[in-house]
């Protein structure tokens, strides 16, 4: 692959790879080598390169600004000497893209990169719990983490006091509700019957449904941007009742509570946006060489990798796994962000009150924000805002 020469991306922000772990890691980065270390972790469908207008801002205010290509994203590829790359496939090993091993990847960046230690570790959307996975598991190496548009809502419980009960079923760790069966089974009882999104991503079809999708693979992520964004006029964000119901849930967009029958293809094409939308909303944020980029680099690699991460979390042994922290909280300084717009924040029933009162020690109320004219591609839709808080945060924090 040759290095990409990206629309958007400032002449500051280099790209390379460095080998890490069982990868070839994909990064761009800024700032000099010396200075403190910053993480930026994307999430879903995105890249390092949804950073473009943090990564500078953020380096120009003394810190050295890294951000990766995730396991299954973009130019990040196995390390494999002389090997032919290979986009990510359904029966592949699920291991690697398990939350525990994600996190290690994380580590063993830093470790590369020379650091004992990272001023902020920065996630959104799956890079949220992927940063709030690393707070929980190394919080003597990263010394403070903000979280953007999903909630952390820390490890599943372990079933407590079962000692008193003891003709009760073998004891599981507890799932969060949003990725467990009985959410789906409950959905599916609908009249008429849905399907959470995690549980469509983690079915076979769903790869192919999206990288080859009827309308094709650019108007298809045109409309999943737009839709999640805060130009679509169907999202009015508000708390779900708790504990959830299934009838609750039904009042979530389509692209998370999505038609039993329906593909992703088919939910987006309902809120596709028209041509005078794309110029006069879209195109503000997410001009069309910008999604370019996407278009190009989903078109090569497919959406597998990242759908992995999805079907990582819905399984039980990652459950399992993860309770080895159960009821551990984070007590370095932690901020959320998110838009007004953006339906994550309030998907997961009660997670938004639970994630600063009994997670994080050190969330001030002034540190839960929710920025004007953003839905869930925060930082790209209101990045002068989100640098502001980020700066605020930073300057009281480290």
């Amino acid at each position: 692959m040759s290095e990409p020469s990206w629309p958007g991306l400032p002449e500051e922000i280099t790209s390379r790879s460095l080998a890490v772990r069982d990868l070839e890691l994909h990064i761009l980065e800024a700032g000099d080598r010396t200075a403190p270390l910053v993480l930026l972790l994307h999430g879903f469908p995105e890249l390092s390169y949804s950073w473009r207008n943090i990564i500078v801002p953020l380096s120009r205010q003394g810190y050295r600004v890294v951000a990766p290509d995730g396991r299954g994203y973009g130019r990040t590829k196995p390390n494999i000497p002389g090997g032919d790359y290979r986009p990510v496939a359904f029966q592949d090993d699920l291991h690697p893209y398990r939350m525990l091993n994600l996190a290690h990847d994380v580590i063993a960046l830093v470790a590369a990169l020379g650091y004992t230690s990272v001023a902020v570790v920065i996630g959104h959307d799956f890079g949220s719990t992927l940063a709030g996975y690393c707070a929980v598991a190394r919080p003597d190496l990263f010394r403070s983490v903000i979280l953007m548009s999903a909630p952390f809502t820390g490890a599943p419980a372990l079933p407590f006091a079962t000692d008193s009960a003891p003709d009760a079923p073998a004891a599981r760790p507890v799932r969060p509700w949003l990725l467990d069966r009985l959410v789906d089974a409950g959905l599916a009882q609908l009249n008429p019957p849905h399907k959470h999104y995690t549980h469509y991503f983690s079915d076979p079809s769903a790869n192919a449904e999206m990288t080859e999708p009827p309308q094709g693979l650019y108007a298809f992520l045109r409309a999943y941007f737009h839709m999640k964004s805060a130009d679509w006029e169907g999202n009015d964000p508000q708390p779900l009742p708790v504990p959830p119901t299934a009838e609750g849930l039904a009042r979530l967009p389509h692209y998370y509570v999505m038609p039993r029958d329906a593909s992703m293809a088919d939910v987006v094409r309902e809120g596709a946006p028209s041509a005078e939308e794309v110029q006069t909303k879209s195109a503000r944020w997410l001009p069309n060489d910008v999604l370019g980029v996407y278009v190009s680099e989903y078109g090569r690699t497919g959406f597998q990798g990242g759908l992995n991460k999805y079907r990582g979390m819905i399984n039980e042994s990652t459950a399992e796994e993860l309770s080895l922290f159960s009821g551990k909280k984070v007590e370095i300084p932690a901020m959320y962000l998110s838009g007004k717009k953006d339906w994550g924040v309030f998907q997961q029933p009660g997670a938004l009150e639970k994630m600063r009162t009994e997670v994080f020690t050190r969330m001030a109320e002034e540190d839960v924000v929710l920025i004007d004219g953003a839905g869930h591609w925060v930082q790209q839709e209101q990045p002068q805002e989100v640098m502001k808080h980020i700066q605020r945060f930073i300057a009281k924090s480290l």
